[in-house]
């Protein structure tokens, strides 16, 4: 093929050679171009599927973003809610169910100042496979119903604190949480939490109780609903606040029954009461003297004789 075109080129004159250059030149042009344009288009469409995918991706990071914002806020909302509903003893089961998966366990220090609710024994084994027991440190409660009623013990606890128990104001714990202070890890929550008592002061304690501590929370992706919670806070500082409190209630007992004494004997001097004068030789006389006792028949005297009047 080359060389019958080169054999019909040398049959040209150079003015046909010329034009058949431009053509060529030309076309070849032309096909450039076209490739270019083609070129460019399908650089236009891959920068726009790029721009595309890549607004889709910031989007759905927003997105993700919101959602794990508000799954936060959520989870933060159930964990303070749980304290809220043991601090004030809520007896609504509904409200407890709302919030806590079927097969809830509740993990707690065990406390020796107040009645608990017989929970599982946490057991562990060591290197040479021996079972320890750390009842004595923690229990285990399963459900909403053994919640609740540990929560009653609790509350039961509380209404002791600072005098007899009442009805009308009983006294509750309130637990205040810092967001600050709340971390998620995946369905793992975080939070620390300062309680204090409200109440136990206008019962006559010296302060309420203040106490500090940390919650654990496991939760279902599903319905953001608990599945365990962890609860660990000082127990030593409640039993010496509780103690401290005791003492304090006996020394107001003491002040009253010393105030109460002095105000009886004020109210006796203010009776002013009349002194009765008896002579010392009469009282003498008496003492020293027989002892008779006198009846309208006659008169009966120590010696036992008798001697009748008006005979």
């Amino acid at each position: 093929d080359k060389a019958a075109w080169n054999a019909r080129r040398a049959t040209l004159t150079q003015e046909e050679r010329a034009k058949q250059n431009r053509d060529r030149n030309r076309e070849h042009a032309r096909n450039t171009r076209l490739r270019k344009k083609a070129y460019v288009e399908e650089l236009k469409r891959t920068l726009t599927e790029l721009v595309a995918q890549r607004d889709a991706a910031d989007l759905e990071k927003r997105h993700e973003a919101q959602r794990n914002r508000e799954q936060r806020e959520v989870r933060f909302r159930v964990m303070e809610e749980f304290l809220k509903l043991r601090g004030r003893n809520e007896s609504n089961a509904a409200r407890w169910v709302a919030i806590l998966e079927d097969g809830f366990t509740f993990t707690l220090p065990r406390t020796p100042y107040r009645h608990m609710v017989d929970g599982e024994k946490l057991s562990s084994s060591d290197v040479n496979g021996n079972i320890s027991s750390y009842s004595s440190l923690e229990q285990v409660l399963r459900g909403a119903s053994t919640v609740m009623e540990d929560s009653t013990y609790l509350s039961t606890f509380l209404q002791s604190i600072g005098g007899p128990a009442s009805s009308a104001n009983p006294v509750q714990v309130t637990y205040r949480c810092d967001r600050k202070r709340f971390f998620m890890d995946s369905n793992v929550a975080f939070m620390d939490f300062t309680a204090n008592t409200v109440g136990a002061v206008a019962k006559g304690a010296a302060n309420e109780v203040v106490f500090m501590g940390s919650m654990k929370s496991s939760f279902s992706p599903a319905s953001n609903k608990l599945i365990s919670v962890s609860v660990t806070f000082d127990t030593a500082s409640i039993i010496q606040q509780v103690e401290a409190m005791g003492d304090h209630a006996m020394s107001n007992t003491t002040d009253a029954a010393a105030a109460a004494a002095h105000e009886a004997d004020a109210l006796l001097d203010s009776l002013q009461m009349p002194q009765i004068f008896v002579d010392q030789k009469d009282v003498a006389a008496a003492v020293a003297g027989p002892v008779s006792v006198s009846s309208d028949d006659g008169e009966l005297s120590t010696d036992g004789s008798s001697a009748l009047l008006n005979a």
